[in-house]
Protein backbone atom coordinates (compact mmCIF):
# COMPACT_ATOMS: atom_id res chain seq x y z
CA UNK A 1 0.00 0.00 0.00
CA UNK A 2 2.70 2.49 0.35
CA UNK A 3 3.10 2.92 -3.33
CA UNK A 4 -0.10 4.56 -3.43
CA UNK A 5 0.12 6.97 -0.79
CA UNK A 6 -0.75 10.35 -1.92
CA UNK A 7 -0.42 12.90 1.12
CA UNK A 8 1.16 12.48 4.41
CA UNK A 9 0.81 14.86 7.44
CA UNK A 10 2.22 14.80 10.73
CA UNK A 11 -0.10 13.87 12.94
CA UNK A 12 -0.60 14.13 17.16
CA UNK A 13 2.57 12.16 19.29
CA UNK A 14 4.56 13.38 15.82
CA UNK A 15 2.65 9.84 14.25
CA UNK A 16 2.78 10.04 10.59
CA UNK A 17 -1.25 10.11 9.14
CA UNK A 18 -1.23 8.90 5.12
CA UNK A 19 -4.01 8.85 3.17
CA UNK A 20 -3.83 6.43 0.19
CA UNK A 21 -5.63 7.27 -3.19
CA UNK A 22 -8.09 4.16 -2.60
CA UNK A 23 -10.03 6.82 -0.67
CA UNK A 24 -11.13 8.41 -3.98
CA UNK A 25 -13.07 5.00 -4.39
CA UNK A 26 -15.03 5.67 -1.22
CA UNK A 27 -15.55 9.25 -2.51
CA UNK A 28 -17.11 8.54 -5.62
CA UNK A 29 -19.34 5.69 -3.54
CA UNK A 30 -21.01 8.30 -1.35
CA UNK A 31 -21.17 10.32 -4.33
CA UNK A 32 -23.48 7.78 -6.19
CA UNK A 33 -24.81 7.24 -2.62
CA UNK A 34 -26.16 10.92 -1.81
CA UNK A 35 -26.25 12.01 -5.52
CA UNK A 36 -30.19 12.70 -4.66
CA UNK A 37 -28.84 14.97 -2.00
CA UNK A 38 -26.32 17.12 -4.27
CA UNK A 39 -22.91 16.95 -4.18
CA UNK A 40 -22.49 19.21 -0.63
CA UNK A 41 -24.28 16.86 1.24
CA UNK A 42 -22.42 13.99 0.07
CA UNK A 43 -18.63 15.84 0.34
CA UNK A 44 -20.40 16.69 4.14
CA UNK A 45 -20.59 12.52 4.31
CA UNK A 46 -17.41 11.83 3.21
CA UNK A 47 -15.89 14.19 5.33
CA UNK A 48 -17.56 12.93 8.51
CA UNK A 49 -16.74 8.67 7.47
CA UNK A 50 -13.15 9.65 6.96
CA UNK A 51 -13.07 11.94 10.27
CA UNK A 52 -14.62 8.88 12.34
CA UNK A 53 -11.83 6.50 10.76
CA UNK A 54 -9.39 8.67 11.70
CA UNK A 55 -10.29 9.27 14.94
CA UNK A 56 -10.38 5.60 15.56
CA UNK A 57 -7.10 5.02 14.70
CA UNK A 58 -5.70 8.07 16.85
CA UNK A 59 -7.24 5.83 19.84
CA UNK A 60 -5.15 2.97 18.59
CA UNK A 61 -1.98 5.09 18.28
CA UNK A 62 -3.31 7.36 21.85
CA UNK A 63 -3.23 3.72 23.27
CA UNK A 64 0.14 2.73 21.73
CA UNK A 65 1.95 6.24 23.09
CA UNK A 66 0.50 5.35 26.78
CA UNK A 67 1.61 2.12 26.73
CA UNK A 68 5.32 3.06 25.31
CA UNK A 69 4.74 1.45 22.39
CA UNK A 70 6.27 3.33 19.32
CA UNK A 71 3.96 3.63 16.25
CA UNK A 72 5.03 3.68 12.88
CA UNK A 73 2.47 5.43 11.24
CA UNK A 74 -1.82 5.70 10.73
CA UNK A 75 -2.69 4.72 7.11
CA UNK A 76 -6.95 5.96 5.82
CA UNK A 77 -7.66 4.20 2.83
CA UNK A 78 -10.86 3.64 0.91
CA UNK A 79 -11.71 0.24 2.96
CA UNK A 80 -11.02 1.70 6.53
CA UNK A 81 -7.63 2.23 8.35
CA UNK A 82 -5.02 0.61 10.08
CA UNK A 83 -2.07 1.99 12.93
CA UNK A 84 0.71 0.71 12.58
CA UNK A 85 2.93 -0.19 15.61
CA UNK A 86 5.52 -2.16 16.84
CA UNK A 87 4.85 -5.83 17.17
CA UNK A 88 6.06 -6.53 20.41
CA UNK A 89 3.71 -5.92 22.18
CA UNK A 90 1.77 -8.15 25.23
CA UNK A 91 -1.43 -9.52 25.24
CA UNK A 92 -2.70 -7.01 27.81
CA UNK A 93 -1.24 -4.34 25.45
CA UNK A 94 -2.75 -5.85 22.24
CA UNK A 95 -6.35 -5.55 24.42
CA UNK A 96 -6.26 -1.87 25.01
CA UNK A 97 -4.71 -1.20 21.75
CA UNK A 98 -8.14 -2.52 20.35
CA UNK A 99 -10.57 -1.72 22.40
CA UNK A 100 -9.19 1.79 22.17
CA UNK A 101 -10.57 2.46 18.83
CA UNK A 102 -13.65 1.44 19.20
CA UNK A 103 -13.98 3.83 22.17
CA UNK A 104 -13.31 6.98 20.61
CA UNK A 105 -16.01 6.16 18.18
CA UNK A 106 -18.58 4.98 20.70
CA UNK A 107 -17.57 8.65 22.61
CA UNK A 108 -17.94 10.64 19.21
CA UNK A 109 -21.23 8.78 19.29
CA UNK A 110 -22.57 9.93 22.70
CA UNK A 111 -21.60 13.52 22.52
CA UNK A 112 -23.28 13.91 18.97
CA UNK A 113 -26.43 12.33 20.00
CA UNK A 114 -26.32 14.64 23.51
CA UNK A 115 -25.84 18.00 21.12
CA UNK A 116 -28.61 16.63 18.33
CA UNK A 117 -31.85 17.74 20.55
CA UNK A 118 -29.86 21.20 20.71
CA UNK A 119 -29.95 21.32 17.14
CA UNK A 120 -33.85 20.55 17.10
CA UNK A 121 -36.11 23.75 17.14
CA UNK A 122 -39.47 23.35 18.75
CA UNK A 123 -42.49 23.31 16.33
CA UNK A 124 -45.00 26.28 17.57
CA UNK A 125 -48.48 25.17 17.90
CA UNK A 126 -51.25 26.67 15.74
CA UNK A 127 -54.97 26.55 15.82
CA UNK A 128 -57.19 24.68 13.93
CA UNK A 129 -60.70 24.18 14.16
CA UNK A 130 -60.65 25.79 17.67
CA UNK A 131 -57.77 23.19 18.58
CA UNK A 132 -53.95 23.64 19.34
CA UNK A 133 -52.09 21.38 17.48
CA UNK A 134 -48.28 20.77 17.25
CA UNK A 135 -47.33 19.97 13.79
CA UNK A 136 -44.32 17.55 13.76
CA UNK A 137 -40.70 19.07 14.07
CA UNK A 138 -38.50 19.57 11.06
CA UNK A 139 -35.29 18.46 10.68
CA UNK A 140 -32.20 21.50 9.61
CA UNK A 141 -29.45 20.62 7.79
CA UNK A 142 -27.56 20.01 10.66
CA UNK A 143 -29.58 17.84 12.77
CA UNK A 144 -29.77 15.46 9.72
CA UNK A 145 -25.72 15.67 9.57
CA UNK A 146 -25.27 15.29 12.92
CA UNK A 147 -27.56 12.39 12.87
CA UNK A 148 -25.64 10.98 10.18
CA UNK A 149 -22.23 11.72 12.37
CA UNK A 150 -23.76 9.90 15.27
CA UNK A 151 -24.72 6.53 13.42
CA UNK A 152 -21.30 6.29 11.95
CA UNK A 153 -19.87 6.27 14.64
CA UNK A 154 -22.10 4.01 16.52
CA UNK A 155 -21.87 1.47 13.21
CA UNK A 156 -18.23 1.84 13.39
CA UNK A 157 -17.88 0.42 16.95
CA UNK A 158 -20.59 -2.08 16.76
CA UNK A 159 -18.54 -3.45 13.20
CA UNK A 160 -15.17 -2.99 14.79
CA UNK A 161 -16.14 -5.54 17.55
CA UNK A 162 -17.18 -8.29 15.36
CA UNK A 163 -14.91 -11.06 16.36
CA UNK A 164 -13.08 -11.44 12.81
CA UNK A 165 -9.81 -10.84 11.92
CA UNK A 166 -7.63 -8.05 11.87
CA UNK A 167 -11.10 -5.91 12.66
CA UNK A 168 -10.87 -4.91 16.47
CA UNK A 169 -13.16 -7.59 17.74
CA UNK A 170 -11.08 -10.18 16.17
CA UNK A 171 -7.71 -9.07 18.03
CA UNK A 172 -9.88 -8.59 21.23
CA UNK A 173 -11.06 -12.32 21.42
CA UNK A 174 -7.70 -13.75 20.13
CA UNK A 175 -6.17 -11.92 23.59
CA UNK A 176 -8.61 -12.97 25.79
CA UNK A 177 -8.75 -16.95 24.69
CA UNK A 178 -5.06 -16.96 25.37
CA UNK A 179 -6.10 -15.79 28.89
CA UNK A 180 -7.69 -19.36 29.29
CA UNK A 181 -6.31 -21.95 26.67
CA UNK A 182 -2.82 -22.85 25.29
CA UNK A 183 -1.90 -21.16 22.24
CA UNK A 184 -2.72 -23.20 19.16
CA UNK A 185 -6.44 -24.08 21.42
CA UNK A 186 -6.82 -20.29 21.36
CA UNK A 187 -6.23 -19.71 17.87
CA UNK A 188 -8.44 -22.54 16.76
CA UNK A 189 -11.36 -21.01 18.49
CA UNK A 190 -10.65 -17.78 17.28
CA UNK A 191 -10.26 -19.14 13.72
CA UNK A 192 -13.68 -21.16 14.39
CA UNK A 193 -15.30 -18.02 15.33
CA UNK A 194 -14.24 -16.10 12.25
CA UNK A 195 -15.37 -19.33 10.18
CA UNK A 196 -19.00 -18.83 11.25
CA UNK A 197 -18.96 -15.16 10.90
CA UNK A 198 -17.52 -15.10 7.30
CA UNK A 199 -19.86 -17.59 6.37
CA UNK A 200 -23.12 -15.10 7.80
CA UNK A 201 -21.48 -12.30 6.45
CA UNK A 202 -23.72 -11.29 3.28
CA UNK A 203 -26.61 -11.29 5.74
CA UNK A 204 -24.89 -8.95 8.36
CA UNK A 205 -23.97 -6.84 4.85
CA UNK A 206 -27.79 -6.12 4.17
CA UNK A 207 -28.54 -5.92 8.26
CA UNK A 208 -25.61 -2.85 8.12
CA UNK A 209 -27.24 -1.28 5.10
CA UNK A 210 -30.72 -1.61 6.17
CA UNK A 211 -30.11 -0.13 9.76
CA UNK A 212 -27.04 1.94 9.50
CA UNK A 213 -27.40 3.13 5.40
CA UNK A 214 -23.70 1.95 5.30
CA UNK A 215 -22.43 -0.64 2.69
CA UNK A 216 -19.80 -2.54 3.87
CA UNK A 217 -16.82 -2.61 1.45
CA UNK A 218 -15.08 -5.02 3.69
CA UNK A 219 -14.97 -9.04 3.78
CA UNK A 220 -13.76 -11.53 6.19
CA UNK A 221 -10.73 -13.47 5.00
CA UNK A 222 -12.32 -16.95 5.40
CA UNK A 223 -8.84 -18.86 4.05
CA UNK A 224 -7.20 -17.34 6.80
CA UNK A 225 -9.58 -17.84 9.65
CA UNK A 226 -9.79 -21.66 8.08
CA UNK A 227 -6.00 -22.25 8.78
CA UNK A 228 -6.07 -21.35 12.34
CA UNK A 229 -8.82 -23.58 12.59
CA UNK A 230 -7.41 -26.29 10.71
CA UNK A 231 -3.69 -25.76 12.10
CA UNK A 232 -4.03 -23.78 14.91
CA UNK A 233 -1.54 -20.49 13.48
CA UNK A 234 -2.98 -17.31 12.23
Amino acid sequence: MGNSIVFTLRGPWRVPIQFDASLLVLAVLFAMLYIDRGIGTAAIAFAMIVLAILMHELGHAAACVAQNVPVRRVVLFGGGGFCEHDARVTPYQTEFIAIAGPLVNLALWAVASLILPLTITPSEPVLINGTWLTPPQGQSEITRQLTLFARLNLFLTLFNLVPVLPLDGGRLLHSWLHRFFRGITATKIAGGVGVVLAVAWVPLMFAAFFTFGVVLLYFPNIMLHWRMLRSGQG
